[in-house]
């Protein structure tokens, strides 16, 4: 039976050509500051170093861009920026460096520590993740210019939405809980440990609303997830379902003890015997929204007798708007599922 993938959400930066992640990066940094001055150099080639130079507006404070569209990036990679920018001669106030990959928190730091002993006082670094957040946040229109997704809709579509949202969350309410069972458990503890049994079915398909290969099992194409699969509940929240994608499998997540954490894809990875690490069991929970699910059935079909919900991979190819990571709870020693801080994701060295 197709499992759902642990692949999240994320742009592929690598897809673009150097020249146009140059690009891309030009585009932010023109966004982000009212300049006096801003000059790209990156297309006529660079010998300082320097893909972009910019001056601000308000306080003429000096700006030097590095865009690399590296696979990974190492302390080495990150002193050969700073030593060709000064080697130039021309110490900028600020340094930053924007590549297309995600980096450890010690390279990250060796780039403020290195800037700062070579008299560049500020310096940032703009990861893959940083820079997936601003296009999905901030700047939706170079979205869909460089990838081609496009999230904004206008006011009337808004509208429509949030109306089929709301019809969807009370046909949700009404034929998918079991709303004897959780009259029964009110006062206990037991939803509160474990919010999937507040459910009629433990089991759900998830199938596209495009799909057209069901109960086939095809090869699904590099980088996409099965049109359709079988998972399982885990609780609702405000804005849809959320499911359990891992159940049965697990991830293993190794913790330091600053709580950066990382998820560990192969299940042999040798650093889970390093002392430095915490292991823990996660769960991977999909979120998908109201508005998303477009009609859903209770009693299956002929094939299996679970729930199935008719979805809209609309959201980069998948149904959810939202992937993330939670603990395995222990309802033993009281202790629920509890969320790993997205903001202290990282990547460890190997």
């Amino acid at each position: 039976m197709p499992q759902p993938t642990k692949t999240i959400n994320r742009l592929h930066f690598s897809d673009l050509d150097p020249l146009r992640f140059e690009d891309l990066c030009l585009n932010l940094v023109y966004r982000i500051n009212t300049w006096k001055e801003i000059n790209h150099f990156g297309r006529k080639g660079s010998d300082d170093g320097v893909d972009v130079f910019a001056i601000e507006k308000e306080n003429q404070k000096k700006w030097s861009i590095q865009c690399k569209r590296y696979a990974s990036i190492s302390k080495s990679d990150i002193k050969s920026i700073v030593d060709k920018i000064i080697q130039s001669k021309c110490i900028p106030d600020r340094l930053l460096v924007v590549v297309s990959c995600d980096v450890t928190k010690s390279v990250y730091q060796y780039l403020k520590d290195y800037s700062i002993e070579n008299g560049i006082e500020d310096s940032e670094l703009w990861t893959a993740s940083v820079l997936e957040a601003k296009l999905y946040n901030e700047y939706k229109d170079l979205l869909f210019v460089y990838f081609g997704i496009q999230i904004g809709e206008k006011q009337s579509s808004n509208a429509a939405k949030i109306k089929a949202s709301l019809r969807m969350e009370k046909r949700v309410s009404k034929e998918l809980l079991d709303h004897k069972f959780i009259k029964e458990c009110r006062g206990s503890k037991t939803l509160l440990y474990n919010p999937a049994a507040k459910f009629i079915s433990s089991a759900v398909y998830i199938r596209s609303i495009d799909d057209n290969t069901y109960p086939n099992c095809e090869e699904t194409p590099r980088g996409q997830i099965s049109p359709w699969f079988k998972t399982y509940f885990y609780d609702t929240y405000h804005n849809g379902i959320e499911l359990w994608l891992d159940a049965g499998i697990g991830t293993y997540v190794i913790m330091d003890n600053e709580g950066f954490w990382e998820p560990l894809s192969d299940y042999c990875d040798i650093r889970k015997k390093d002392s430095k690490y915490q292991v823990i069991l996660a769960k991977v929970i999909g979120r998908i929204p109201y508005y998303n699910i477009i009609d859903f059935k209770i009693d299956g079909d002929e094939y299996t007798s679970d729930p199935h919900l008719f979805c809209k991979f609309s959201i980069n190819g998948m149904p959810y708007e939202e992937i993330y990571y939670k603990s395995h709870g222990n309802p033993q020693k009281e202790i629920l599922d509890w969320e790993f801080d997205k903001a202290k994701r990282t990547k460890f060295p190997k």
